[in-house]
C-alpha cells in the first residue's frame, strides 16, 4: 500500500504532463491549419521538388555509389529518399526556435513560462505537431517517388523506425539550442547556415559523401545528418540494425550528449531573460 501511495503522485504528474503536451499539440495544429494557403503550398512545393529531381535523374546513369552495400541504384532513388528524410532535420532545427519566436511576437511567452510546467516539457512539446506533419510530408515524398518509379520492395521497417527516432533525438537538441539563442539574442542565423549550407554540401543529401575530397569527408563524418541518412538509406535497401550498428551508435551517443546540454542551455537563457526583464521582448 505504501508503494502504491508513493507511486500515485508520480502517475498524476505524468498524466498532467501528457495533457499539457497534448494541449500544445492541438494548439500548434490549429494555428498551422488556419493558414490554408501556406499549408497547401508546402505540399505543392514537395511535388515540384520531386518532379524536378525525377527529370534530373534521367540525365544521370545508375551506379553503385547511389545504392547501399554495392547495390546498383539510380540517382532519383538516392535523392528522393535523402530529401524526404532530411526534412526531419529541418523540422528539428526550425520548429523549436519558430515556436519561441511566435510566442514572443504574440506576447504569450511570459504567460506560458509562468505556468507550473517544466521548461523541458514546454520546449520539447512544441515539436509534437511539427514532427507529426513532417512524417506525413515524408510519406508524401515517398508516395510520389513510387508513382514515378522508385521501388521499396526490401524496406526494413524496424530499421527505418529506429533511425527516424534517432534522427529526431539527435537533431532536436540543435533546435533547442537554437531556441535558446532566440531567447537571448532575439534572432538566429546559425541554424539557417547549418541547415541551408553545411549539411547540403557535406551531409550527402544531393550527392554521395564519397565524392567529396578526403578532408571534407572527415568533416562530413561529424555531422549527424550524414549518419542519419546513411542508416535510413540502408534500411530502405533492407539492411538490419546489425549492419547499421555504427551509424545507430553514433546517433545514440550524440543524442545522449547533446540533449542535456541543450536543455541546460535553454534553461540558462530563460533565467537570464527573466533577470534582464527581456523575456517578452523581440
Amino acid at each position: 500500500m505504501a508503494a502504491l501511495a508513493s507511486a500515485l503522485p508520480a502517475l498524476r504528474g505524468t498524466r498532467a504532463a501528457l495533457r499539457k503536451a497534448m494541449a500544445m499539440f492541438v494548439r500548434d495544429a490549429e494555428v498551422a491549419l488556419s493558414y490554408d494557403v501556406a499549408f497547401w503550398f508546402t505540399w505543392a512545393s514537395i511535388a515540384i521538388q520531386v518532379l524536378s529531381f525525377y527529370f534530373i535523374g534521367k540525365l544521370i546513369p545508375a551506379s553503385p555509389k547511389y545504392g547501399f552495400g554495392g547495390q546498383i541504384s539510380n540517382y532519383f532513388d538516392f535523392v528522393v529518399v535523402n530529401l524526404a528524410f532530411a526534412r526531419f532535420q529541418a523540422t528539428a532545427i526550425q520548429c523549436f526556435q519558430n515556436a519561441i519566436r511566435d510566442d514572443q511576437l504574440a506576447g504569450t511567452l511570459e504567460s506560458i513560462i509562468a505556468t507550473p510546467t517544466s521548461l523541458a516539457l514546454i520546449i520539447l512539446s512544441r515539436g509534437l505537431w511539427a514532427f507529426t506533419l513532417t512524417a506525413a510530408q515524408v510519406a508524401f515524398f515517398l508516395i510520389l517517388g513510387m508513382v514515378l518509379g522508385v521501388r521499396f520492395a526490401h524496406v526494413n521497417i524496424l530499421s527505418v523506425g529506429v533511425f527516424i527516432a534517432l534522427t529526431i533525438a539527435c537533431m532536436s537538441p540543435l533546435g533547442v539550442m537554437s531556441a535558446a539563442s532566440i531567447m537571448t539574442f532575439k534572432q538566429s542565423g546559425g541554424a539557417s547556415f547549418v541547415m541551408g549550407g553545411l549539411t547540403q554540401l557535406l551531409g550527402g543529401i544531393f550527392f554521395p559523401v564519397s565524392t567529396l575530397p578526403l578532408a571534407l569527408q572527415y568533416v562530413s563524418w561529424l555531422l549527424p545528418i550524414t549518419h542519419a541518412l546513411q542508416g535510413i538509406r540502408g534500411a530502405m535497401h533492407g539492411a538490419g540494425l546489425r549492419e547499421l550498428t555504427p551509424e545507430a551508435l553514433w546517433l545514440c551517443a550524440a543524442a545522449a550528449i547533446l540533449l542535456p546540454i541543450s536543455l541546460w542551455t535553454f534553461a540558462r537563457a530563460v533565467k537570464r531573460a527573466q533577470v534582464d526583464g527581456t523575456l517578452g521582448q523581440y
